[in-house]
């Protein structure tokens, strides 16, 4: 195994350990940190993959010949075109996730929402998100990269409800391109949200959101 594994096999050992033996408690978002670790991404969803394909744009290598390609050693009589990646497009092959991290939101539902977005992303060769986890405040975690969001994420927050700072923050940020579609992981226990960028919403299999929602719901099992 690699060094990831290791290390998540070990600090779920740990809690099981620490929780059997009554050693007194840890912080909640501790382990609610840890229970995310041990849940695997969900299926692809066809919807969730086709709500990407629209928003997300997938950042195609360029043909340039103002940079060499890399065998351009071996054939130095005849030149050879590199590819490389549009940096402005590459800025705009984002997208931002708003977590619900309050006391009622599962650790199960959070692991294989997170899961299932970084797989969609690595797909789409999207390089990292922007990433707010929100209860009655909003923590903002900046751009992470895709294998961090799904396999090292720090949880924040564990108290109330209040969704809208963290969507405000997102669509004020001078870092985060205008455009951007944001994704909302959320349990459906939240305040009514006002979102005027492109957006989606995923939420636990027979959970209701307490507004009628603009974007579309995908439902994770």
């Amino acid at each position: 195994m690699d060094l990831d594994e290791y290390c998540r096999r070990a600090l779920l050992t740990g809690l099981a350990y620490h929780q059997s033996s009554g050693r007194g408690l840890l912080p909640a978002g501790l382990v609610a940190e840890i229970r995310v670790l041990e849940q695997p991404p969900v299926p692809w969803d066809v919807r969730l993959a086709r709500w990407f394909e629209e928003h997300v744009p997938m950042v195609e290598p360029v043909r340039t010949y103002a940079r060499p390609s890399r065998r351009q050693a071996g054939t130095p009589d005849i030149p050879r075109p590199g590819r490389h990646r549009p940096e402005e497009a590459v800025r705009r092959s984002t997208f931002g996730v708003v977590v619900d991290t309050s006391g009622s939101m599962g650790t199960v539902l959070m692991g294989k929402a997170l899961g299932a977005i970084a797989s969609y992303a690595t797909a789409r060769d999207v390089p990292a998100a922007r990433v707010v986890f929100c209860d009655a405040a909003a923590y903002d975690a900046g751009y992470l990269r895709v294998d961090d969001i799904a396999g090292r994420v720090r949880v924040r927050g564990r108290g109330g409800t209040t969704l809208q700072p963290a969507i405000d923050l997102l669509e004020r940020a001078d870092d985060f391109p205008t455009a951007g579609p944001i994704l909302v992981i959320t349990d459906g226990d939240c305040d009514v949200l006002r979102i005027r960028r492109p957006h989606a919403y995923l939420v636990p299999r027979g959970a209701r959101l307490p507004f009628t929602p603009r974007g579309p719901v995908f439902s994770v099992r």
